[in-house]
């Protein structure tokens, strides 16, 4: 279920000139950005420290960006470059979902950035980051750009850097070679080597407020935030909770009727998420997620035809939308029209070839024509993106068994419940497989486990 995060946007174009600028060297840069660059820290009720994270000065007004996260739950934000310590006078950009807070500081006397080009990137274009990782302020490190990604499920944009990045880091600048801001830093997998992330700069000149956010604004996006958090726990009855008081004190907030909707489908309740789907579109038409959502919630009615209309609905406002391509799939499928669900699937595939679950469904659209050896191909697709694919393993392991490739498909099956070994399905197949092969002991085996898990198997 598509989940929005509070989103804020009013267009900011500044102009950018690429012929105007020269390469520089890295001391050349650091010298440029030093003084544009600060340590960001938030402070509870009390005064005590929260969180420690970095900013970029955007312009001579005293904007200066962040992440969101650097800002959840705090009372107080101060700004430090050096000796200076400064307090923020209020929020003019605020974004959740890409992680974007941009404040305005009191004394707007730090030196601002030139703003870059982030559409234009290349993968393999050379960067540096500099911020204040732990506290050791504009501390600069260099790299690479190592992927343009998007994220479907969130919604989000991300510039992957080779450029090391910790914690504190976050809000950081990420400049090409002429010394402009590209990125802001964002994020890092700490169990994975030298896998950081960052906001492209468009995203976050697209976030922000000439008169700056509203109180009630920000008092609703705190609950928004605790909300999302509760829904990311599906704990929906707190989720719940904290959108209906996001959107009793701001009633235009539309991505909090959106997750209402969400929230009551996640619970099973399938009218009263349609209530809220259809409430967010009123507020805001040309909300391609929300009617996404709606042939999601129809799908799960059953109303397979309103279904495909909503999905439609959202295509026609974004044509980009590979997930609502997806789902045309799925409706298709249901249908019996396989023919028209491959079509759909392979659109969501055209617009992101990283979508593992797209390949999934290609396989199983194949599998329902008969072709195994295309299926495999899909499914083994799937598996290359997502390698913790349960189901695709599970699918694998019946397509080999189709085509009488027995110890392949034991293959399959045991990697399906080594990932979820709560896959009642996969140990089940195994039985059955292994007493294929005459196998009685290890086929019992295999089969009790899976009437454990799951009685209604046994038959």
């Amino acid at each position: 279920m598509l989940k929005n995060l509070l989103l804020y946007f009013v267009l900011l174009y500044i102009p950018f000139n690429a012929a105007l600028a020269q390469d520089l060297n890295a001391e050349q840069i650091y010298s440029k950005i030093n003084n544009a660059v600060a340590t960001i820290y938030t402070f509870d009720a009390n005064g005590k420290i929260l969180s420690q994270g970095s900013g970029v000065v955007l312009n001579d007004k005293g904007w200066v960006v962040t992440n969101y996260h650097v800002f959840a739950g705090a009372e107080k934000i101060v700004v430090k470059h050096q000796e200076k310590v400064v307090e923020y006078t209020k929020i003019v950009g605020l974004d959740v979902e890409k992680d974007i807070l941009i404040l305005q500081i009191k004394d707007n006397t730090f030196q601002s950035i030139k703003i870059g080009n982030s559409d234009s990137l290349k993968v393999g274009q050379k960067i540096y980051a500099i911020g204040s990782p732990m506290g050791f302020e504009n501390t600069m490190t260099e790299g690479i750009i190592s992927g343009l990604r998007h994220y479907e499920k969130e919604n989000k944009n991300f510039i992957q850097i080779s450029a090391a990045i910790s914690p504190g880091s976050s809000g950081g600048a990420i400049v090409n070679n002429k010394g402009e801001l590209i990125a802001i830093s964002t994020s890092t997998i700490t169990e994975a080597q030298n896998l950081n992330f960052a906001i492209p700069v468009n995203d976050v000149l697209a976030v922000y407020k000439q008169d700056g956010i509203k109180q009630n604004e920000i008092d609703a996006a705190v609950y928004f935030y605790k909300g999302f958090n509760e829904d990311e726990k599906q704990n929906y009855d707190a989720a719940i909770s904290n959108y209906e008081k996001a959107v009793a004190i701001n009633p235009k907030l539309v991505e909090a009727y959106n997750n209402l909707g969400s929230a009551y489908d996640d619970k099973g309740d399938i009218e009263t998420a349609i209530f809220y789907y259809k409430k967010a579109i009123a507020i805001n038409p040309k909300f391609a997620g929300a009617y996404n959502n709606l042939g999601i919630a129809y799908i799960n009615k059953g109303d397979i035809e309103t279904a495909i209309i909503y999905y439609k609905k959202a295509i026609a406002i974004n044509p980009e939308y590979a997930k609502a391509y997806n789902n045309l799939g799925v409706a298709y499928i249901n249908k019996g029209d396989i023919e028209t669900a491959i079509i759909y699937y392979k659109k969501a595939i055209a617009i992101n070839p990283e979508y593992a679950n797209a390949y999934y469904n290609l396989g199983v659209a194949y599998d329902n024509k008969g072709d195994f050896e295309t299926e495999i191909i899909y499914h083994k697709k799937a598996i290359a993106i997502n390698p913790e694919y349960a189901d695709a393993y599970y699918n694998l392991g019946n397509a080999y068994t189709q085509k009488g490739d027995i110890e392949t498909a034991i293959i399959y099956y045991k990697k399906t419940i080594d990932i979820n070994p709560n896959y009642s399905e996969g140990y089940y197949a195994l039985g059955l497989v292994y007493g294929a092969k005459g196998d009685a002991v290890m086929s019992q085996y295999y089969l009790e486990k899976a009437y454990k898990l799951d009685p209604s198997l046994r038959k």
